[in-house]
């Protein structure tokens, strides 16, 4: 993994600040640090990984292990079949293939380098481990990626985990199937299934990543006993509903959610299936045999809008909300959050203020007052910045909802944030088509401040961002390792009462604070509560 000259140069001034011997990376030549005995048997055969002594000292990376067979052919849309093994040693030195996606530009939050080729042979993962021993039993951190469902992989540079294995974890991101490859229902399909289930593959390859993980981690000097699922958006979603899963129960004992929450009713089985039948038409299919022979290509043309995580009996019982409002959900400590400008999606409503009062009055009838006294549309850029509002406030209340059902119905404690802190732009920078500065704590911001990796991104880093930096990933690690953010050095984080509705405001200096949102976030727990009626 090499580094440019200006990311090497901010690459040491980030760790002087941090404390960080840097003498292993001025040194020439660079030797490795010692590190866990190879080859390493894992499930399929013996592999030998990477050092990262380019970027973080004493970090030794395993790239593209396959975690199940390659999904293809026969294999498309069937839950993740066992590892194929091979003979002699295989190199884990390169990240695998993104899975299959719709192409995509680099411009937004996302930092897109890494994404590689797509492939629908993509079923694999990725370690870190600073384990010099494999009887370390050091906590295990495992990232779900963003993107939407549709899109991303964990080989970009942002989810890059040697900086936080360097702090003393062990760190595994993985590839998982997405979009019409990982969510497709079909009556064929669940009538192949013993459990009469279809559409769930994406969630079922997060179980078999964290099977995985737990079969075989401690051989990385992972503890498989303290394994904490943390993700982004749709991977955070995707934490959400692997706590409602029985099937991931017992993989996991700690959960850490990053703007994303899937709350809603969700799509019942049957609603799928006829969104998987119209989809089949829509391609020219007549049967899932005929769409098995389809290109990956044909098959991303016309991908649904409304496809993700179903209730399918089987890997989701019930939806997210109604699990946790019946305390069946498994009960880990949890920590949620959003960053301030939290606005993913489409727009909820106009931004011209003359629009504003019908579309309140038809949308939300007898709360249309309410709605126009908590966003004002006095004029055409107070209604942009009330819909901005609206739509970040209604994230923040799905994990505020989350957590209040996590405090009432189960016995591990939950911690919330809100991430306010602004990253420095650079001048100039432009982000669909506005300037990105206008952007404020946008979505997945706080990624960069938790995984550690500023010398990925050329932009002028301050002091404050490289200390904060340090402070989040601390607290995410402390919470790895014992299931509290709270730690000698950081700020005090105290677990969620609904009665206080304290949580960490993470800014420049973070502190426990009251929730500053509260009569908007009732307002979005109203609104909820109608559309599940």
């Amino acid at each position: 993994m090499k580094v440019n000259a200006v990311r090497r140069e901010l690459l040491l001034v980030y760790l002087l600040t941090l404390g960080v011997a840097v003498a292993p990376l001025l040194a020439q030549p660079q030797t490795e640090p010692s590190h866990l005995k190879e080859p390493i048997h894992i499930t399929g055969g013996l592999i030998t990984g990477t050092p990262t002594i380019q970027w973080i000292p004493g970090v030794r990376l395993y790239r593209g292990i396959p975690y199940a067979a390659p999904p293809v052919g026969d294999l498309r849309w069937r839950s993740p079949q066992p590892v194929v093994p091979w003979t002699g040693v295989r190199a884990a030195d390169h990240f695998s293939s993104a899975c299959m996606q719709a192409p995509t530009d680099t411009e937004g939050n996302a930092w897109r380098d890494g994404l590689g080729t797509v492939s629908e042979d993509c079923l694999y993962l990725n370690v870190w481990t600073p384990a010099q021993t494999t009887d370390m039993h050091l906590p295990v951190m495992v990232f779900i990626h963003g993107g939407g469902n549709r899109r991303g992989a964990a080989s970009e540079n942002q989810y890059d985990g040697a900086y936080l294995a360097h702090k003393g974890v062990v760190v595994v991101s993985f590839n998982y199937r997405m979009n019409v490859f990982g969510f497709l229902a079909h009556p064929e399909l669940s009538s192949e299934s013993a459990h009469h289930s279809s559409g769930n593959y994406a969630l079922l390859d997060q179980i078999a990543a964290l099977n995985w993980v737990h079969e075989n981690i401690a051989n990385f000097g992972g503890d498989p006993q303290n394994v904490m699922i943390f993700g982004h958006s749709a991977g955070s979603m995707n934490v959400s509903s692997l706590l409602a899963s029985p099937l991931a129960h017992g993989l996991f004992q700690r959960a850490l959610m990053q703007s994303g929450a899937n709350i809603g009713p969700g799509i019942p089985l049957g609603a799928a299936e006829k969104i998987g039948e119209s989809f089949a038409e829509s391609v020219g299919a007549h049967s899932i045999a005929e769409l098995r022979k389809m290109s990956p290509a044909e098959l991303l043309k016309t991908v649904p809008r409304q496809m993700g995580p179903i209730v399918d009996g089987w890997v989701l019982p019930q939806d997210v909300y109604s699990t946790f409002a019946a305390g069946k959900q498994n009960d880990v400590p949890l920590i949620v959050g959003n960053v301030a400008n939290d606005t993913p999606g489409p727009s909820a409503g106009p931004v011209k203020a003359s629009a504003v009062p019908d579309y309140a009055k038809q949308r939300f009838g007898n709360l249309a007052d309410e709605y126009l006294r908590l966003y004002p549309a006095n004029n055409d850029q107070q209604a942009a910045e009330s819909e901005l509002a609206f739509r970040s406030n209604r994230g923040m209340a799905d994990m505020r909802r989350l957590a209040r059902w996590q405090v009432k119905t189960g016995k591990a404690p939950v911690y919330w944030y809100l991430f306010t802190h602004v990253s420095p732009f650079p001048q100039g920078l432009m982000w669909g088509g506005e300037p990105a500065n206008e952007w404020g704590a946008y979505h997945g911001s706080e990624i960069v401040y938790v995984f550690g990796t500023f010398p990925f991104q050329q932009w002028p880093w301050r002091t404050v961002d490289l200390n904060l930096g340090d402070v989040v990933s601390s607290l995410w690690i402390n919470f790895a390792k014992t299931g509290d953010p709270n730690g000698a050095g950081l700020p005090k984080w105290p677990a969620l009462n609904p009665r206080s509705d304290e949580l960490l405001i993470i800014g420049d200096t973070p502190m426990a604070g009251k929730d500053p949102f509260g009569a908007a976030l009732d307002f979005q727990d109203k609104l909820a509560a109608l559309q599940r009626k």
